[in-house]
């Protein structure tokens, strides 16, 4: 999944920033137009499904589970009903623009990304990925991964400078999440060479073995 916005100038110097949403497999695939309701869908590309687990549709307002796409206008390489664990929801209304597009009203990331954990008011939270990157993303330099474990979580890093305090990095980690209502596990850092990377080749931000493990 990527996630990004794109700044739009106008002729008098000011700008305006639109949130766009994209995937490496399909292209764009949702942007925002200047009402900023949310973002309209590229359906005279693509076909957009969103269901649930069991490939259902999901109704307006409910997030789904993942999204099916066929790619009408790739002919090197034709997607059809392409998976991608990206869990968006649909808004159900017409957009005051007049485009007859669908719009979604939320990206909340790659299911796998989305870890959980127990909650301080009982229960389990859901925590989303983007709650990482606020914290790893002010580091100054280097690569990182978040890995959950049966025992806590592990802060990998990769070419971060040696002043960095991995102490302070923990505790960033840990009010980040309590701040989310989870109760937060041992945090630890540790510094490695190089980021481990998956048989693909990729190297996730996130990854738990405890998913990992019931998926074998």
């Amino acid at each position: 999944m990527k996630r990004f916005a794109s700044l739009a100038v106008a002729p008098g110097g000011a700008g305006r920033l639109f949130d766009i949403y994209g995937a490496t497999e399909s292209g764009m695939i949702a942007a925002e137009c200047a009402h900023h309701a949310g973002l309209h869908l590229f359906e005279d590309l693509s076909i957009i499904e969103v269901v649930n687990e069991r490939n259902r549709p999901v109704p307006p307002g409910v997030y789904g589970d993942k999204l099916l796409i066929t790619v009408l206008f790739n002919r090197a390489q034709p997607l059809i009903r392409y998976e991608l664990t990206d869990s968006v929801r649909l808004s159900g209304k017409d957009c005051p623009c007049g485009r007859p597009f669908a719009t979604i009203t939320d990206v909340r990331g790659r299911l796998e990304e989305i870890l959980r954990f127990p909650a301080a008011a009982g229960g389990e939270v859901a925590v989303n990925p983007v709650i990482f990157d606020q914290v790893m993303d002010r580091l100054p330099g280097g690569e990182w991964q978040v890995v959950q474990e049966a025992g806590g979580l592990t802060v990998l890093l990769a070419g971060a400078p040696e002043g960095l305090e991995d102490d302070a990095l923990a505790g960033d980690v840990r009010r980040a999440l309590e701040s989310q209502g989870a109760v937060a596990p041992p945090i630890a850092v540790r510094r490695v060479p190089a980021i481990p990377r998956l048989a693909t080749g990729k190297a996730p931000l996130i990854r738990s073995s405890l998913r990992e493990k019931a998926t074998r």
